[in-house]
């Protein structure tokens, strides 16, 4: 049996809050009736907006840049991304190992078929008030047959920046896959 750790956490403040930022907000193209019309029945997300799209870049290159601190070795590092991405990719995304998808679950199933060692970074963090999200993370580490122990430092390591990043109910559980 297989194990995979998993780190849930909540974001309930902004990571950033005592640098300035870039004013994010555009006019849409909006010019006729039909636009206005089109545009008054989108949803509208709820949930706050905590952080922008150059914060929510910022943010995964910090956790990536915690996770290479630790000698765990994964063979990828899964990201999903939502569209729009709004801006210019940061250079840590180019890293060979490094795979940008809008749905992670297929690639982890392959990645665990294949017993490669992966960490998936799966987030719901809205950036505008017309994007879905929840405020939440999950990062899963796939430890193969690996015992979870091993990866305590890591575990330790990444529920610490999430806390420093703004996260909040940070919970880890050890799941146990079939191979």
């Amino acid at each position: 049996m297989s194990k995979v750790i998993e780190i849930f956490a909540a974001l309930v403040r902004n990571p950033y809050p005592d640098l300035p930022k870039l004013c994010a907000a555009r006019t849409l193209p909006l010019q006729g009736e039909i636009d206005f019309e089109a545009i008054s029945v989108l949803p509208v997300n709820s949930n706050p907006i905590r952080l922008n799209y150059a914060e929510h870049y910022r943010l995964i290159v910090e956790l990536l840049a915690c996770i290479d601190t630790f000698e765990t070795n994964p063979d990828t590092l899964l990201l999903r991304m939502q569209m729009p991405a709004g801006g210019r990719m940061p250079k840590e995304f180019l890293d060979e190992r490094v795979l940008m998808l809008q749905d992670v679950s297929g690639e982890e199933a392959i990645l665990q078929s294949e017993g490669k060692l992966y960490i998936a970074i799966e987030d719901t963090l809205p950036r505008h008030p017309l994007e879905v999200g929840d405020n939440k993370i999950r990062i899963r580490i796939f430890c193969g047959d690996s015992a979870p122990d091993l990866y305590g430092n890591l575990v330790d390591g990444v529920s610490e920046k999430l806390k420093e990043l703004g996260f909040d109910a940070v919970k880890t559980t050890i799941k146990e896959r079939a191979a």
